[in-house]
């Protein structure tokens, strides 16, 4: 920020050697900054403040001799500065392009200690395009929204410190965006809807793996008790008659008796009949026997007994048939 006065010189001055005096006032009297200078402008910048009002006036001088004074209104210097454009960085990465802002150097002060109250105003568009997009903001470096990859961008910003001063607006600075980084909507969705799928499946797959190893537990180890009646008798050892008569009662012993069996040449009727009498009778014996334990040793001893008794009447009978037939033998002789 500087004040530089500047003027035209006089009609026809051409050919003639004229000097001027520029003055500034300020609280109270005109002082003079440039005396008897022959250029048509005077700097005031380093003679005045930031925020005062100041009045100007400048005359011409020829030869000892000097015009009226031309006088300014009284300006404040912070309203008729003219702010120049700021300088701007690109920058594309992910897809997007980033914009960097930086304010103009001032001669005096700083721009944002002078205008609290700053915006910029980004213009940016496709290259080679009419339609312009606009982005106002406060901060300096900011990134622009909605650009498509791998296309070219240009962009332009200006200053605004009020609502009618801005400055002066940049060059285009044009850019090739980057391709994009972003994870497209429908994948992210699928991956959120894959996610639930396994999380759900696993859910189910716990819930039946502790359902069944919780009914595994309760088979092997169910919580009802058996009655203690039941416990006693199946812990006892059993008490049946038959049963321990046949755990206790040895295996019996077969009795084997020889009979002779002499077959009859002239009269076998009797023989045979005796032979089926004696079947009959074994038979009968055998079929006789009870099948229950605490019998089967005395049934033993009685068809013993019985065998015997029909082995003494067999041979009873075979020595009263051998007398018979020595008689027989005996008659015919």
């Amino acid at each position: 920020m500087g004040l530089v006065l500047e003027w035209d010189p006089p009609p026809n001055s051409t050919g003639k050697d004229f000097t001027y005096t520029a003055e500034y006032k300020g609280w109270s009297s005109f002082e003079s900054v440039c005396l008897n200078e022959s250029s048509c402008r005077c700097d005031f910048t380093s003679e005045i403040s930031v925020f005062g009002a100041y009045e100007f006036r400048v005359r011409a001088e020829l030869e000892g001799k000097s015009s009226d004074w031309i006088k300014t209104d009284t300006v404040a210097l912070d309203e008729i500065t003219s702010i120049s454009a700021p300088d701007v960085m690109l920058e594309s990465t992910r897809g997007g392009v980033e914009v960097d802002i930086t304010d103009p150097v001032l001669r005096k002060g700083d721009l944002k200690s002078l205008y609290h109250l700053i915006s910029y105003h980004i213009h940016y568009w496709i290259e080679g395009e009419v339609k312009k997009e606009e982005l106002k903001t406060e901060q300096s470096r900011v990134m622009l929204p909605n650009l498509s990859p791998r296309v070219r961008y240009c962009v332009q910003v200006k200053i605004a410190v009020s609502d009618n001063k801005t400055s002066l607006p940049g060059n285009a600075t044009c850019i090739l965006n980057t391709e994009s980084e972003d994870v497209q909507p429908w994948l992210i969705v699928s991956v959120l809807l894959a996610s639930f799928a396994v999380v759900l499946v696993s859910v189910v797959l716990i819930f039946f793996a502790v359902w069944y190893t919780y009914r595994g537990i309760r088979f092997l180890c169910p919580q009802a008790k058996l009655p203690e009646h039941i416990k006693q008798y199946l812990s006892e050892r059993p008490k049946s008659s038959e049963l321990l008569a046949m755990q206790s009662s040895p295996q019996p012993e077969e009795c084997y008796h020889e009979v002779s069996i002499i077959p009859c040449l002239e009269d076998p009727t009797p023989s045979q009949d005796l032979q089926k009498t004696q079947g009959s009778k074994h038979t009968q014996l055998y079929a006789n026997i009870s099948s229950k334990p605490e019998e089967a040793l005395n049934q033993e001893e009685k068809l013993c007994d019985h065998k015997q008794r029909v082995d003494n009447e067999n041979t009873g009978r075979n020595t009263a048939l051998s007398g018979c037939r020595d008689g027989e033998l005996e008659l015919l002789l």
